[in-house]
């Protein structure tokens, strides 16, 4: 399996990516309008077999504090789940962002979503908040943090 960044716009990849978003999170998954502009402007992370991609991040630069990253996507085709796919992943993009500058990447995850927040925290992402109705009624988010200079960081 390959983790690359995508930094060109292939309407192959970009078809497996918004299929994989949608699979995963229905109305809020990523869509053509939202990808294009994150491959072009943010970063987009993948893990292929093959031609296939099996699984997908994306990162915005926070603007607010600009060594810091925000975690805006992140999913695994279902059949890879629970094989190391997604702990890849997370950690070499994570590595690369952090050769870059980065300092601390936030994200934001369903309090029900147990085996992402399980990974989350295998890898040193501290729970911060909570984020009730974050998307509407019902959509609560727990938001986690992971420090990429941090001397005791299990990560990297």
């Amino acid at each position: 399996m390959i983790v690359r960044e995508i930094t060109d716009v292939d309407p192959s990849l970009v078809e497996q990516i918004v299929a994989l978003e949608q699979d995963a999170f229905g109305i809020g998954g990523m869509n053509h309008w939202f990808l294009v502009p994150f491959i072009r402007h943010g970063r987009v992370f993948i893990v292929c077999r093959g031609d296939e991609v099996v699984g997908v991040c994306e990162y915005m630069l926070d603007f607010r504090c600009p060594d810091q990253a925000y975690l805006f996507g992140f999913t695994v085709k279902s059949c890879w789940r629970r094989r190391g796919v997604g702990e890849r992943l997370l950690r070499e993009s994570c590595s690369i962002l952090k050769q870059e500058g980065i300092k601390l990447i936030a994200l934001t995850v369903h309090p029900e979503n147990t085996g992402a927040r399980r990974l989350y925290e295998k890898l040193g992402f501290v729970q911060t908040g909570f984020h009730k109705d974050e998307y509407g009624p019902g959509e609560d988010r727990l938001e986690y943090v992971l420090e990429l200079e941090n001397p005791k960081e299990k990560m990297l």
